[in-house]
Order: C-alpha cells, then sequence, then structure tokens
C-alpha cells in the first residue's frame, strides 16, 4: 500500500510526540490540597467564566496560572448529594446519598472509594471546614478527615440566633479563621484540606457592608447587620437585587479565598499546594422560574472548575463537557495516587490536559426530593446529556424534557415526543444505567430542629 507523504508526514510527528511526552521528566506531584467548595454558586456568575462584572479576581488568577474548564458540570443540584460524588468520584446512585432530607438515613456507602481516606493513607493531614449543615457529617461526608469542623453553635452565639439547636450556617470568614489556625498548626506538614463556604446559598448571612455598598444599586440601611430577613430589609428580597446581593457573596467569598493562598505564602508552601476551585452545585436566580436549586436544568448543574499548582500548566482552556465525579481520579493522579483510580466511576482529566482536548463524556445528574417540597418539585428527576442533547427523565409525571443545549442553551423549547428518536435513545441509555429508583424521601421521623433547621435554608 502506497503511503500518501502528507499522511506520513502527520504520522511521524505523532510518533515524535508521543516519544518526546514518555522521554519528557514527569512534573512533581503535589504535596498538598486544597479542595474549595463555593457553595450554591453557578459559573456564569465569576468574571473567569464571562461575567459581566469582576467578581472573581483571585479565581481569575489562579484560572490564568492553571486550568479552567469551562463546562463541568455537578452530579446534582442538592449539596450532600453533589458532596458524596466528587468526594468518592462516584455517580450519585451508587453513593448511598440521594436526597437532602433522609438525615441520617441517606449516608455514604462503605462500598465507595473515598479520595480523603486515601489522602490520609497517605501520610497527609485532613481537614474540613464547613459552614452550614447540607454539607455535614451526618451524611457521612466526614469519612477520611481527622478533624471535620461542622459545629455552628459558635455561629449561633455570636449572632444571637436562638431559634436554633445551632446556626444554619456560618458566614465564609469565620470559617476561614478556623482554617487559617489550623493551617498555622499543621500546614508546614503534607495537608489535604477542604474549605466549604455557604455564602451564596440564600440571603440569611449577607456579607460586610463594604460589599453590600459596592454591589447593591440600593442603598444599605444604617442598621443592617450580618443577618437578615425580609422583615428586617423588605427591599433586599426583590428580584433584581437579590441577583445584585449574590454577585456580592460571590465577590465576598473570593476574597477569602485571597486570605487562605496569602496565609499558604507566608508558610512557604503555596508553590506546593494544588488549589482546585469548585462548586457544589448553581442556583436558578429566576431561569425556567426558579431561584433556588432543586432542579437539573443548566444553571443549576454547570459550575465552575479551575485548577492550578504543581502538575497543572498555566493557560489551560477546556471546552469540552466534564463532570464533578471525575474530580477525585483527577486529584489522585496530581497528588501522585495514581493506582487508585481504577475504583472511581469518573475519569482522570489529567491526560487532557497536555492537549487541552477531552473526549465526549456523558454528564448524568438527579435530585430526589420529599413529597411534602414547598417548591413543587417531582420527587425524583435525572437527567442525561451527550453533546448537543440533553434529556430530563420525570418518572412520577412523566413531563420528560429533551433539549438541544446547542440551538437552545437556555432549555426553553422541549423537544421530547414519546417517537423521537434521540429522546427514546436517551432514555433507554439512562434507564439502562440503573439509577431510576430508590426509595422517595420522607420527613416523617426527622427531629423537630433539623426540620426548622432545613426550614431556615429554604428547603421547607
Amino acid at each position: 500500500m502506497r503511503i500518501r507523504p502528507r499522511r506520513l508526514t502527520r504520522a511521524l510527528a505523532a510518533a515524535a510526540g508521543v516519544l518526546a511526552a514518555a522521554c519528557a521528566p514527569q512534573p512533581p506531584a503535589a504535596r498538598n490540597l486544597l479542595l474549595v467548595v463555593l457553595d450554591t454558586t453557578r459559573a456564569d456568575h465569576l468574571s473567569a467564566y464571562g461575567h459581566e462584572r469582576e467578581t472573581t479576581p483571585t479565581i481569575d488568577a489562579l484560572a490564568a496560572a492553571g486550568a479552567q474548564f469551562e463546562q463541568a458540570f455537578a452530579q446534582s443540584s442538592l449539596t450532600p448529594v453533589s458532596a458524596a460524588s466528587f468526594l468518592t468520584g462516584t455517580w450519585p446512585y451508587r453513593t448511598g446519598v440521594r436526597s437532602l432530607f433522609v438525615v441520617g438515613g441517606d449516608t455514604l456507602s462503605p462500598d465507595v472509594p473515598s479520595l480523603f481516606e486515601l489522602l490520609r493513607a497517605s501520610g497527609r493531614c485532613t481537614a474540613a471546614f464547613v459552614s452550614a449543615k447540607p454539607m455535614g457529617r451526618q451524611y457521612g461526608l466526614d469519612r477520611g478527615f481527622e478533624l471535620y469542623d461542622d459545629d455552628l453553635t459558635e455561629t449561633a452565639r455570636r449572632h444571637a440566633i436562638e431559634r436554633f439547636t445551632d446556626a444554619p450556617q456560618r458566614p465564609a470568614e469565620e470559617t476561614t479563621e478556623r482554617a487559617l489556625a489550623w493551617l498555622e498548626e499543621r500546614g508546614r506538614e503534607p495537608f489535604a484540606l477542604m474549605l466549604h463556604w455557604f455564602d451564596a446559598h440564600d440571603p440569611s448571612f449577607v456579607p460586610p457592608r463594604e460589599f453590600l455598598e459596592a454591589r447593591l444599586s440600593l442603598p444599605v440601611p444604617p442598621g443592617i447587620g450580618r443577618t437578615t430577613t425580609p422583615g428586617s430589609w423588605p427591599a433586599l428580597y426583590q428580584p433584581e437585587h437579590l441577583a445584585e446581593l449574590y454577585d456580592a457573596e460571590i465577590e465576598y467569598m473570593d476574597r477569602e479565598l485571597a486570605r487562605v493562598l496569602e496565609a499558604l505564602e507566608r508558610l512557604g508552601v503555596r508553590d506546593d499546594t494544588l488549589v482546585c476551585v469548585i462548586a457544589d452545585h448553581g442556583e436558578g436566580l429566576g431561569q425556567h422560574g426558579f431561584w433556588t436549586h432543586g432542579l437539573l436544568y443548566q444553571e443549576q448543574l454547570h459550575v465552575p472548575l479551575v485548577l492550578a499548582g504543581p502538575g497543572v500548566q498555566p493557560g489551560v482552556r477546556a471546552g469540552a463537557p466534564v463532570r464533578l465525579v471525575d474530580l477525585a481520579p483527577t486529584l489522585c493522579e496530581l497528588l501522585d495516587l495514581r493506582a487508585q483510580g481504577e475504583a472511581f466511576d469518573g475519569s482522570s482529566l489529567v491526560a487532557g490536559l497536555d492537549s487541552f482536548g477531552f473526549e465526549a463524556r456523558e454528564v448524568y445528574a438527579e435530585v430526589h426530593h420529599a413529597a411534602e417540597d414547598r417548591l413543587g418539585r417531582d420527587t425524583q428527576m435525572y437527567s442525561l446529556s451527550y453533546g448537543r442533547w440533553k434529556y430530563i427523565h420525570r418518572p412520577a409525571s412523566g413531563a420528560h424534557e429533551l433539549f438541544d443545549l446547542v440551538e437552545d442553551p437556555g432549555e426553553l423549547t422541549n423537544l421530547y415526543a414519546s417517537q423521537q428518536p434521540v429522546g427514546l435513545a436517551l432514555q433507554a441509555r439512562l434507564l439502562a444505567l440503573g439509577a431510576v429508583g430508590g426509595e422517595v424521601p420522607s420527613l416523617e421521623g426527622l427531629p423537630p430542629e433539623e426540620l426548622e433547621r432545613l426550614r431556615a435554608l429554604g428547603y421547607l
């Protein structure tokens, strides 16, 4: 067979590239990990992701110094479900955590891997500082952590919150202070640290006054402190101002990240630390007539994913869809725990960092809600995306949805029909996963303080 010169040239170039990659020295693995989880933070409100306002200068700088995944998607729009998935690299239907509401009943399965267990076994100190109960240890999310700080009683005392046994959340700087104290004590040893900030979730806590005055288009009353209710500041709860507050809260969390990075610099460990910034899920902000979360539209699943540090070259902009379930195997490889990658459902993104490209991946997500859900959400919803198509399965109502994400990125035109070939194919693939089903969550038997906490956070 005659080989054309152009084809031969391409083949030789490819072979040379493979040989060079094999001979090139491997970059050193990261010694430390800082994993930052921004609760309820949709990607398109970060300036790194094209938001018209500069909200995240610290994250923008990290993205420029490392890798930014333009199309990263959570596996649920409920915090504990998403967290269980990204901490284990496992699909939600295998983690054991499928709902926010079956507190104590939905806990992390011993049959799935745990990223932080692996990190602890590698000799690293492990700690987490958590800002709200949806990320709490009651879901089993504390596996692998020597310290899992989710006790919010001090915040309740400081802000004179009396209606809960402990506060539903704490502002970012209080969580940061605890983390900085831990770093001062343990940060010179190899460590893996997770920080969770909850501020963008709702208006119950607002950021310091300077962030409000910089972002809000209404005057800030002189008596407003850090906590608000519709009764204490009714104008804030208008849709346009809630959207402005959302940006202020994101900017405030970005400032807290800057404080943590400065601490790593002072300790002399910044260059040895892999920094990863994600969100557990996004937020409705009025799209699809929904202001909170718990649905499966893109605004509630599209999240930031930024990596910077050892093993990550600067300037990577990856445009193909990736999943948070890919995070654990990716971090394992960058932290020299490669042998553990086979246990995950997700797959490492490291190989694509050199070529800036990734193979097409299915993106799966799910939510399970209590039958008593005050927002009227279906008790079970599932989504599967591949390429330009996205299918949302609603077994309870039968109101399935199909969207062409290229022609209709806002998911406004439902193309699903009972005989639509693409919809049928995605439906068949989703059902073949074995994900559909499971117990419908119930509020029956939840302690009164847990019900009150869920109401305060807007879930009931």
